[in-house]
């Protein structure tokens, strides 16, 4: 049943006890008067379920998701996908915001006490219409539902990215976060805010995007803008830019159907924490696999991107740091030695199994007498 916006929805302590009757007013069951949760449902209607009415709706509607090779991603709004001042001098009039050719990603809004400027973050249109064809999306955020409403029509004017829009209206705490109106297994949530401390319960789900400063700070006065620097983040290089790869990949490791297990066993927070045991290497399959095989179809290449290295077929990405290999020259060896670690494929597998970098030592490649 829809919530009244009139009433105290100020939570009650939780005993843990569930019952089985689905009729609930204003926070309690109707029949026992055990308490209820509350969730926003498709887009802003508030609904009060009881648990047990709660988790069959998170196993039904991840099932279709999932179905449509589908996960869910919630996204924080404040210097994750825009920047907001207040600050009088950035107040400006329209006509100077054409001048300085900014009248698509700056915007003036009005709010009852006060004017704000808002800054989108560079790419964001596009990082939300690719993102929307991997991922149901989510809004959470702390600040208010009317600033939140009056942003998400600048990042989402047709209403077509956004499943729903939390804010701090809907959330028990206001110290921190949680996924408890996203009713989706936890297995294939993403989140991606600015902060790591506000998602203290789900931390593995999170990656960590940079703050985004367009304006000058009030909070932090070390922080150089970037406005005031004169630039901005890129189009094609920003942060989000290198997210939306991310996610891509975080994407097509979850639904390959080369790993072992099916969907029911896949977790997306295996994934993100596998991604960090070969960061910062670039590895080469070069001479490794025939012409005409595509290495994306290899486990091996799975398995290194699902490690997190970068990987290649030639050795044009720099630095490169190992060649997969199964033997090398006398002349490739003396080549290569001084700079690239040239390792077994058994080391891939072994860091996989281990789900950590293993030493090299053992499955460095001897060199083979060219002769």
């Amino acid at each position: 049943m829809n919530v009244d916006d009139d009433y105290d929805d100020t939570p009650e302590e939780n005993t843990g006890e569930n019952c089985a009757h689905l009729r609930v007013f204003r926070g309690k069951c109707v029949s026992c008067k055990r308490l209820a949760f509350k969730y926003v449902h498709e887009g802003m209607r508030l609904l009060w379920v009881t648990k047990d009415e709660m988790d069959r709706i998170r196993k039904v509607e991840s099932a279709k998701l999932l179905q449509d090779k589908k996960m869910v991603l919630v996204l924080d709004l404040d210097q994750t996908l825009i920047h907001s001042t207040t600050r009088e001098r950035y107040l400006r009039t329209p006509q100077e915001l054409l001048q300085n050719n900014l009248k698509d990603s700056l915007f003036r809004l009005s709010q009852p006490w006060e004017m704000i400027m808002v800054k989108l973050r560079p790419s964001v249109h596009t990082f939300l219409k690719e993102a929307s064809t991997m991922f149901e999306i989510y809004m959470c955020t702390m600040s208010t539902r009317s600033y939140a409403l009056q942003v998400a029509e600048l990042l989402d004017p047709e209403s077509v990215y956004f499943k729903s829009i939390i804010t701090r209206e809907d959330l028990f705490e206001t110290s921190e976060k949680n996924l408890d109106h996203v009713l989706r297994e936890e297995r294939m949530v993403l989140i991606i805010d600015d902060s790591i401390s506000m998602w203290s319960e789900h931390e593995l789900n999170l990656i960590h995007i940079k703050k985004y400063y367009y304006f000058d700070s009030y909070d932090d006065w070390r922080v150089v803008s970037l406005s005031a620097l004169g630039t901005d983040e890129g189009e094609t290089t920003g942060k989000l830019t290198t997210v939306l790869q991310q996610l891509k990949l975080i994407h097509r490791l979850f639904f390959n159907p080369k790993f072992e297990g099916g969907l029911q066993d896949r977790d997306v927070r295996d994934i993100l924490d596998r991604l960090s045991v070969l960061q910062g290497c670039t590895l080469s399959f070069k001479h490794f696999f025939p012409s005409d095989f595509r290495p994306e179809n290899s486990c091996l290449w799975l398995m290194a991107e699902e490690l997190g290295a970068k990987v290649s077929m030639d050795n044009l990405i720099n630095p490169v740091t190992h060649v997969v290999t199964w033997f090398a020259t006398a002349e490739e060896f003396q080549a290569e030695r001084e700079e690239i670690i040239l390792v077994h494929p058994k080391w891939l597998r072994a860091c996989y199994i281990a789900s950590e970098r293993v030493s090299e030592k053992k499955y460095l490649i001897k060199p083979k007498d060219s002769s």
